[in-house]
């Protein structure tokens, strides 16, 4: 039996690896910005719950509608914005659905978000 030829190397078998195992270090579990977001969470939940509420009413779900089917972005936009005072609400729609994203209206980075989408078309 041959040996392999020599490159400068030599292969080391398996076995004789050390077998290293890692230990990384991370910091203390801290659940206060978790726990704010959940607080934040629960408004944007009432600011949906108000949305749909609002969806519901025939006459403002027919004029969003109406809106979006003669393509008037900034109307249907002006519409959802009016439902909400303390949130920022987002809008896109296509000729099946519209999608509503609701944000906290905050200076810095917002916590979460909530994303709705609701099918009105075939």
């Amino acid at each position: 039996m041959s040996s392999p030829p020599y490159y400068g190397y030599y292969m080391i078998p398996s076995a004789y690896v050390p077998n290293y195992s890692w230990v990384r270090e991370y910091p203390p579990v801290q659940t206060d910005t978790l726990n704010q977001s959940l607080q934040d969470y629960y408004k944007l939940m009432e600011e949906g719950y108000r949305i749909l509420n609002k969806l519901s009413e025939h006459e403002f779900a027919f004029r969003v509608m109406t809106a979006a089917q003669a393509g008037h972005r900034q109307e249907v936009d002006r519409l959802m914005k009016s439902i909400s005072t303390t949130a920022v609400i987002k809008s896109g729609y296509t000729p099946t659905g519209i999608g509503i994203t609701v944000e906290p209206k905050v200076q810095n980075e917002p916590c979460c978000k909530l994303a709705m989408f609701l099918k009105w078309g075939e």
